[in-house]
């Protein structure tokens, strides 16, 4: 996976999320004024992305730890 970042006739900065297989997975939601900015949403979506949970049915899946409690977490 990677992320391109593109520049529109209108001058402003976008970026998308493309894998090998099917193309664009996501685009980003705005348009920015600067490739740093862009850039710098880039290091915003990642860092949301690696901390999101995984939502199975209506209800995160509950991980059992080696403690006996309880950890939402990947499965």
């Amino acid at each position: 996976m990677r992320f391109d970042l593109t520049e529109d006739p209108t001058g402003l900065w976008f970026w998308t999320l493309s894998d090998d297989r099917s193309g664009a997975v996501v685009c980003s939601p705005s348009r920015f004024r600067t490739q740093v900015q862009a850039f710098a949403d880039i290091a915003a979506f990642k860092a949301s992305v690696s901390i999101a949970g995984v939502l199975i049915g209506d209800r995160p899946k509950r991980r059992e730890r080696d403690d006996g409690s309880g950890q939402l977490g990947l499965l």
